[in-house]
């Protein structure tokens, strides 16, 4: 089976590469890989609420590390035959990841899944794999991470 085009929402922590790993051994040769990275507007607005900062100035400092994080895993990957490339928007990560995956079709979803470190949310409103899992009808592989 070719995979011509895989999302893979990362937050570029050293654990969220891994499913990079895996979509680069997955993806054809010709294929292209996003890599996603949501700014989560939930915490935007907890910071405005808190009056620690204006959305403005935390979304320019977000986007900006976000921006150098991922161009940082791109020159890396550099030598790679995949193409890869950047996407960083504002919204709730799973209705971004969602939105994104089905406005441009890709063929395939790598997400790390981490351990649950908050179980009475989790079990309330789910992780935000959990609810790509449940509303999409494209593929998922779930990394470990």
């Amino acid at each position: 089976m070719e995979i011509s085009d895989i999302l893979v929402p990362i937050d570029a922590s050293a654990p969220s590469l891994k499913p990079l790993e895996y979509a680069l051994s997955m993806v054809s040769s010709e294929g292209e890989i996003y890599l996603l990275h949501v700014i989560d507007s939930d915490f935007l607005e907890k910071i405005e609420q808190n009056e620690l900062s204006t959305k403005e100035v935390v979304i320019e400092k977000l986007r900006q590390r976000a921006e150098d994080a991922l161009d940082k895993i791109i020159s890396e990957h550099s030598d790679s035959d995949k193409k890869l490339n950047k996407m960083v928007v504002i919204g709730i990560p799973f209705v971004e990841i969602l939105r994104i995956a089905n406005d441009l079709d890709f063929s395939l979803i790598v997400m790390g899944i981490r351990g649950k470190p908050n179980p009475l949310k989790e079990i309330f409103f789910g992780s935000t794999v959990d609810r790509v899992l449940r509303a999409t009808r494209i593929p998922v592989v779930c990394v470990p991470l």
